[in-house]
This record gives structure tokens, C-alpha cells and sequence, in this order.
């Protein structure tokens, strides 16, 4: 299934190539820029609900978009 994004701007590439297991608690960013850190709420199947660290709205975004942040990026 495509998404609004895929639709829409089907030239940003948001698939980050990080194959990663990624699982609840862990912290992740959407896409291969820097962006704001989120952290994983739940994951079921090929989608995750993830939360802002900072204040923000939550969202479901497919796993292969997420790209999981090493501790020493945080800073």
C-alpha cells in the first residue's frame, strides 16, 4: 500500500536501507536525514507507532523508513 508521501513526492527517498531489527524502546529517525528522534512504542508486523522525544504527535510509519540512532547522536 502507498502512502500520502509516496503518492505526493514519489522522488524523497525515505526507505533508509537499515535492516536493523528494530523493537520497542528503541530510538529511531525517519529517513536518512537528520530529523527529530522518536522512540518505538510498539511494533507490529512491518509498522511501528512511534513517539517524539520532544513534544509532537504520534504516529504508524513502516519500518524500513526508520533508521535506528547510535547513543553518541543523541548529543
Amino acid at each position: 500500500m502507498k502512502t500520502l508521501t509516496d503518492l505526493l513526492c514519489p522522488e524523497v527517498p525515505l526507505r533508509t536501507g537499515c535492516n536493523l531489527p528494530k523493537q520497542a524502546g528503541d530510538r529511531v529517525m525517519i529517513g536518512s536525514n537528520r530529523g527529530p528522534v522518536f522512540t518505538i512504542v510498539h511494533v507490529h508486523g512491518d509498522m511501528a507507532w512511534i513517539r517524539p522525544l520532544s513534544n509532537g504527535q504520534e504516529g504508524l510509519v513502516a519500518l524500513d523508513r526508520l533508521r535506528l540512532v547510535e547513543t553518541n547522536q543523541l548529543n
